[in-house]
């Protein structure tokens, strides 16, 4: 019996041998093909942040909104100073009426007692700045 074991044994081996590179091919191809799908994955999502980011206005500093609702009011009433800032890391009002900070949409409430020009400044980390100047009008 030992001469029929013999001559198959490197038959055996060869089918072994190809069976562990079948497998071997199997999970590198999944491998692959998992590893080609996070690539695309992740290739979209940036594709998707780039789109919101250029939706809100790009990359850049920018004052997109500075407006006052109403634009004029009486002695005592209230107005909402509104901004939308986008790539700032700071902000001040001038005069100074409430605590502002960088928001795509904030308002702040103030009651001025005559006709008052209020500035925003916004300053990104890089030491940039721009301004907006809204008036709001007080009626006596």
């Amino acid at each position: 019996m030992p001469g029929p074991l013999r001559r198959l044994l490197p038959l055996l081996s060869v089918l072994l041998l190809a069976a562990v590179a079948y497998d071997g091919w199997i999970f590198y191809s999944r491998w692959q093909w998992r590893r080609d799908a996070a690539v695309a994955r992740a290739a979209a999502e940036e594709e998707r942040d780039r789109k919101a980011i250029d939706a809100l206005g790009g990359g850049g500093l920018q004052i997109r909104d500075f407006y006052a609702v109403p634009t004029a009011i009486h002695r005592g009433e209230r107005a909402s100073i509104c901004y939308s800032v986008f790539g700032a890391a700071t902000l001040r009002l001038d005069p100074p009426a409430a605590n502002v900070y960088p928001a795509l949409s904030h308002c702040v409430q103030v009651s001025p007692r005559q006709s008052t020009e209020f500035k925003l400044a916004a300053t990104d980390s890089a030491g940039h700045t721009v301004t907006a100047k809204l008036v709001l009008r007080v009626a006596r």
